[in-house]
């Protein structure tokens, strides 16, 4: 006799609450039709830890199951209400792989965030070097805004040397001209003088000549 998992005895027929039970034995399970063992009324074979529904339990040694949809018997012995430990197994590997699944999404989560915090420090590295270049920009155009008004300080200064300079050429010209006249005027005067001179002259000739 195989080892018996779990046996429930109930003292008396009478009509439970459906709940699950698991096939314990280590072969397969004939499912009856009724209950009695007869070749005839085999409607299926029920594999180890196959969960099942059980309707009732009687005291014969015989329960009423249900499993699929379909009802049929099968002897209490080989019904145990723990849950088999492979399947617990599957329970726990489908646990695992639904939070390996969660750990795959979460690491494409964080994927994602890091590509996005490396896009986001690019854009801070290249508005770095705009603002690096906007200052310098500004700086070489400070130098040349300060170049310029020197330049115009020094245009000023040149302009008002020209104004000077033309001023003292005016000047110049002026009294080149005065010069000139006054020199004129003189030479003029020595020769009026030169001729009169020369006019008196004749004059007291002839006088003592008469």
């Amino acid at each position: 006799m195989r080892k018996l998992l779990l046996l429930v005895m109930l003292s008396t027929t009478g009509v439970m609450a459906e709940s699950t039970m698991y096939v314990g034995d280590k072969v397969k399970i004939p499912m009856r039709a009724d209950a009695s063992i007869a070749k005839n009324n085999v409607i299926n074979h029920l594999s180890i830890n196959t969960p099942v529904t059980l309707i009732k339990k009687q005291a014969n040694g015989w329960s009423n199951i249900k499993v699929d949809g379909k009802s049929g018997w099968m002897i209490s012995r080989y019904l145990t209400d723990k849950k088999p430990s492979n399947l617990q197994a599957e329970k726990l590997k489908k646990r695992i792989i639904s939070m390996s699944n969660h750990n795959k999404d979460k690491r494409e989560q964080v994927n994602n965030l890091q590509q996005q915090i490396t896009s986001f420090e690019d854009k801070v590295s290249s508005l770095e070097l705009a603002a690096i270049k906007a200052n310098t920009q500004s700086l070489e155009f400070n130098k040349l805004q300060n170049k310029l008004f020197n330049m115009n300080e020094v245009n000023t200064d040149l302009i008002e040397q020209v104004s000077i300079l033309k001023s003292a050429n005016g000047s110049l010209h002026t009294t080149d001209f005065l010069t000139i006249i006054s020199t004129i005027t003189l030479l003029l005067g020595f020769g009026v003088s030169t001729i009169m001179s020369r006019v008196n002259g004749s004059r007291e000739s002839k006088m003592y000549t008469l």
